[in-house]
């Protein structure tokens, strides 16, 4: 009686299958039914295959690197900025600031002291309708001037990832590029049945060349 398979018997005998491919790729044994260009074709996949890893690690690498840079600035920075509170003077305004590109800015008047009771006025950056006689507060360096706030963990998080990544795609895209356009060589034509199997296959073919004459 023969043994009859059952619908989860497909699945499972598939996996020894895709394995078998997966270890031919990267089998290094000649087969001598394999044609040149199939050895070519196979030695490229590897090569891409090593390639796109390499660039996954430079990438990784990259968004590391950034990210430390990015961590030292940034606490070198926050050394030197501290937060205080400034009172608005005046009522804000819309300007556009020459020194940040042409960048549309709400600012207004303000006074304040810092280092000690070192009196400063400026304008300084606030939100869109904030009137007068407002605090509000601002980063200021060792002197006292209006400075920028230290970078947050999000902007130092979303740096290194765009870094890590645009390095990952151009190294991507250059070995695809490379991989996907081996070497040209010539592949042979395909000739009888007798010459592709081989000198014991050439008598089968007269054979059945003859019979074929003796049929007519």
């Amino acid at each position: 009686m023969s043994e009859a398979g059952t619908p989860g018997d497909g699945p499972t005998r598939s996996r020894p299958a895709r394995a078998g491919r997966v270890s031919r790729l990267f089998d290094g044994r000649r087969n001598e039914l394999r044609r040149p260009v199939d050895r070519t074709r196979r030695r490229w996949n590897v090569v891409f295959v090593l390639s796109f890893l390499v660039a996954l690690l430079c990438g990784v690498a990259v968004t590391t690197a950034f990210w430390d840079s990015e961590s030292r600035t940034a606490r070198d920075t926050a050394r030197h900025r501290h937060q205080i509170e400034a009172t608005t003077v005046g009522s804000a305004e819309r300007t556009v600031s020459h020194h940040s590109g042409g960048i549309s800015r709400v600012v207004a008047p303000a006074v304040w002291e810092y280092p000690g009771a070192h009196q400063h006025s400026d304008t300084i950056s606030v939100p869109f309708g904030t009137p007068a006689d407002r605090t509000v507060a601002i980063w200021v360096d060792d002197a006292g001037r209006e400075a920028q706030a230290p970078s947050s963990e999000a902007q130092r998080v979303l740096t290194a990832a765009a870094a890590g990544a645009g390095a990952f795609g151009l190294l991507a895209l250059a070995s695809g590029a490379v991989t996907s356009s081996p070497p040209s060589r010539r592949v042979p034509q395909p000739g009888p049945v007798g010459v592709r199997v081989g000198g014991r296959g050439a008598p089968l073919v007269r054979q059945a060349a003859a019979r074929t004459g003796a049929r007519r």
